[in-house]
């Protein structure tokens, strides 16, 4: 599989060409990752419940404008969210469903839980 890298990001040359993005999509795709990647260091820094929620709620739109460059259907199933900073949400389990719409979630989870 061939990669494309934009300022340190790896990109899917094949899925670059499967989906026939242009030079400006993966311009675009490079900052969104960017701007992610951006997030995920600021929820390093955060201990504020409240404030980690704000993120993963920024996150999960920078997720959704993802899939729309990438010319996929918006659909949370398909995001990776317990990757953010300080997820306690168990990531084997998730990665077992990725996809299928099913979470699992820790109620204690900063982001996540109640």
């Amino acid at each position: 599989m061939k990669t494309f890298n934009k300022k340190n990001f790896l990109l899917n040359q094949n899925l670059i060409s499967s989906q026939n993005i242009e030079e400006d999509g993966v311009t675009k795709l490079s900052k969104l990752h960017h701007i992610k990647e951006c997030f995920f260091n600021l929820a390093e820094k955060l201990e504020d419940k409240n404030e980690l929620k704000s993120i993963s709620e920024i996150v999960t739109q920078i997720e959704f404008q993802l899939q729309n460059v990438w010319k996929f259907n918006q659909d949370s199933s398909y995001h990776k969210f317990w990757k953010i900073p300080k997820c306690s949400c168990p990531k084997m389990d998730n990665e077992d469903v990725y996809g299928t719409g099913h979470r699992y979630i820790n109620s204690n989870c900063l982001y996540h839980g109640n």
